[in-house]
């Protein structure tokens, strides 16, 4: 077996650990803000909360220990589901209503 470039290969400490943590908070972060969304709007609110399985999935995947896949064809596939989450937020952020003063904004 020959010895690989990674250092987080050499030595993983708990830096996957960190990672999977990074990735499961994130996906409730979508979750919580989805679920504020449905309040004021339904359909950008629904699209948030479509992506939160597929957030948890790329960071499993992402975090998921070495095996016979290459880590190139990893990090593409996560590379593709963050780019996919960004085009689902400017659709739901176009979808929207924007606020008209901060007043509005604010719910003052």
């Amino acid at each position: 077996m020959l010895p690989s470039d990674d250092p987080e290969d050499a030595d993983p400490g708990l830096a996957r650990e960190r990672t999977r943590l990074a990735w499961t908070r994130t996906t409730i972060a979508f979750a919580a803000v989805g679920a504020a969304m449905l309040r004021k709007e339904v359909i950008p609110g629904l699209i948030v909360l479509a992506t939160t399985p597929l957030i948890y999935v790329a960071g499993r995947f992402a975090s998921h220990a070495p095996g016979s896949a290459p880590r190139p064809g990893r990090l593409l596939v996560v590379t593709a589901t963050v780019t996919l989450v960004a085009v689902l937020a400017v659709i739901a952020a176009l979808l929207g209503r924007s606020p008209t003063s901060l007043r509005q904004l604010l719910h003052v």
